[in-house]
């Protein structure tokens, strides 16, 4: 079955994610990794969330995808049947992560890289 999803980002994990995403850590993972990987290249950000559409067998929906992945990364997680793939309104979540990710991303109020990056400290 097709679902939309909608969820909020946890901003402090988006850096792991992003890494995940990339480096085919997730998509290596059976029997849902390529979904995963193609539904956050489908998704978009509105409103403060992220929306994509997803295709998933399992009763409740999405139950691997969430204990494997996504509820380590979301919260307020919303699951919807769908008829057909909906045109999601937004910005590319994608090139949202990454931005976060990158020296480019430097300029975003709540930018991922500024919260996730490692800054040492020398207490003297």
């Amino acid at each position: 079955m097709l679902y939309l999803v909608r969820a909020r980002p946890k901003i402090a994990e988006m850096a792991r994610f992003w890494n995940l995403l990339t480096h085919g850590t997730i998509e290596a993972q059976e029997p849902d990794g390529r979904e995963i990987v193609s539904s956050m290249r489908r998704a978009v950000m509105n409103g403060g969330k992220v929306e994509w559409h997803e295709t998933c067998y399992c009763s409740p929906p999405l139950r691997h995808e969430r204990a494997t992945v996504y509820d380590q990364f979301f919260s307020d997680i919303e699951i919807g049947p769908l008829v057909a793939p909906a045109h999601l309104e937004g910005e590319s979540f994608w090139h949202y992560l990454e931005d976060w990710n990158t020296e480019k991303g430097s300029g975003h109020e709540q930018g991922i890289a500024s919260v996730a990056r490692y800054v040492p400290v020398r207490i003297l």
